[in-house]
């Protein structure tokens, strides 16, 4: 794997083969200068770029929801390389030498240079309506990417252009205020130009339009600023643009029924506002995350082939279901997140076994599935908006409106003011139902940090889960300096004049 800073001076861009959609062809790398030459090259770029994600995605799980009281490694006592890699993340014990860590570092700036390349060669389109959609495009992912970066490690390089090797061997971390500067410009140049359409044209499912451009810029103001400042305020409106796009629901009736949410045969639904896609057959696009998370030792009865069983849910998220539904009304989404046993055809018994579920599909080739990954959708958007409210205004009727509503879809109880009668109740509440509506989405660290509780959650688990009691040694509460991840020693080898997070 090369290193981010030889990342930053490639001079490699992505070439899509074929049609606009997402989930259809593999690309190749060839010569820029040699094959940029017109609006048909720049949109291969373009779909290059979105392609791009598939790597990050490959190890976002592992750096957000494993690190998390969601999900947890699944042994402990083995000596397997990978078992220590994930062990090292599950408890806060990661090194500067955490190849995972590193690689996601290395996807994260190779896909933000595959933007940077769009934006670079966009004088060749004539059209200003394809120009101004390709930049939005671009723009999209890459402040999706320094978003994501800003918030696992702080301050990050920050590269807007091709960058030579002599310039990127030099180059120090620019300020945490500097990546969301970036962000949030890339993000309202889009919105103030009208760069990107309402919603994407017929067999361009899956690029980027407005509602999801406003969704992450009012989840970036809900996590950047304070509760009552005047970037937090803009946030509300956002929310609620991208919520009368998606036909204004108010009700669980309005919405996609949660075990349609991530059907194969119900991909890019009306709940998607945007996800990375996929394409099972052997094409080079497919999901890995069947093979990465099915349990081991199947015998093919739940996916075929050797999975890894990554991702394990934990004890903690299992109660957190079960105690928001009842024996007669369980809590719909638990069957879809995550199974705990399954039918073995050839001995005609249950076999007890817990698993991430809710991105498996059925597969003929490991690591090659069909389910696409939702980044942004309607109930991480509601539960935001009615969050939001709730923060500056209290629990008013249209914020439980919004909790209620995926109560509703996910067949429990609704709420009353009696119940959630002042705004902390409320808060609680919205962050439980955040957890169980959003789980093993990779969303769960973030909120956690945002709240500002990551390590006490963390800490919390620690002692209350019965893994970690019956560990080979004593697993250690995490302190606040572990919640950002250390600069990967690749990076300090180039230029150990970087500095590094405080504590590794």
């Amino acid at each position: 794997m090369k290193t981010t800073l030889k990342y930053i001076g490639s001079m490699i861009l992505t070439l899509a083969l074929g049609a606009c959609n997402l989930d259809q062809y593999p690309y190749s790398e060839i010569a820029a200068d040699e094959y940029v030459t017109d609006a048909a090259a720049v949109n291969n770029l373009v779909i290059g770029a979105y392609n791009g994600l598939h790597n990050v995605m490959y190890y976002e799980w592992a750096l957000t929801e494993l690190r998390s009281d969601n999900t947890r490694m699944r042994v402990n006592g083995s000596s397997s390389q990978d078992t220590k890699l994930i062990e090292q993340l599950d408890q806060g014990t990661i090194t500067t030498a955490h190849t995972w860590v590193e690689d996601y570092w290395n996807a994260a700036y190779a896909a933000i240079d595959r933007a940077n390349k769009v934006i670079s060669y966009l004088d060749v389109v004539e059209d200003p309506t394809q120009r101004a959609q390709y930049e939005g495009e671009a723009k999209f992912l890459r402040a999706h990417l320094y978003f994501n970066l800003v918030r696992l490690w702080g301050p990050v390089f920050l590269v807007t252009k091709k960058t030579g090797a002599d310039e990127a061997r030099y180059m120090q971390r620019s300020p945490v205020e500097d990546i969301y500067a970036l962000i949030e410009g890339d993000l309202n140049a889009i919105i103030d130009g009208s760069m990107l359409p309402e919603k994407a044209a017929s067999g361009d499912e899956g690029r980027a339009t407005m509602p999801a451009v406003k969704g992450l810029l009012a989840k970036v103001y809900m996590t950047r600023y304070e509760v009552g400042s005047e970037q937090y305020m803009k946030a509300g409106d956002l929310l609620r643009s991208v919520l009368a796009s998606a036909g204004n629901p108010q009700s669980g009736a309005d919405l996609v029924p949660y075990d349609r949410i991530f059907a194969t045969d119900n991909e890019m639904n009306p709940e998607i506002i945007f996800a990375v896609r996929y394409l099972s057959g052997n094409v080079g696009l497919g999901s890995p995350f069947g093979t990465l998370f099915g349990p081991l030792n199947n015998g093919n009865n739940v996916i075929m082939g050797s999975p890894k069983h990554y991702n394990y849910p934990s004890d903690d998220l299992v109660s957190a279901f079960n105690n928001n539904g009842t024996a007669e009304n369980p809590d719909k989404r638990k069957e879809v997140t995550l199974k705990e046993s399954y039918y073995n055809a050839t001995t005609g018994l249950t076999v007890e076994a817990r698993w991430c579920d809710k991105f498996l599909s059925p597969i003929t080739t490991e690591y090659d599935g069909e389910k696409d990954w939702p980044v942004l959708r309607v109930g991480d958007v509601a539960l935001l908006l009615a969050e939001w409210i709730n923060e500056t205004s209290g629990p008013t009727d249209e914020a439980m409106r919004y909790l209620n509503m995926i109560r509703e879809r996910a067949g429990v109880s609704t709420y009353t003011t009696a119940d959630l009668s002042s705004k902390f109740l409320f808060r609680e509440a919205v962050r439980n139902e955040r957890r169980l509506e959003l789980a093993c989405e990779n969303q769960r660290w973030f909120d956690l940090m945002r709240w500002g509780i990551a390590v006490t959650t963390v800490n919390n688990f620690f002692s209350s889960e019965l893994f970690y009691s019956e560990y080979d040694y004593t697993v250690n509460p995490i302190s606040e300096w572990q919640v950002l991840l250390p600069i990967p020693i690749s990076v300090i080898n180039i230029n150990p004049d970087v500095a590094q997070n405080p504590g590794y």
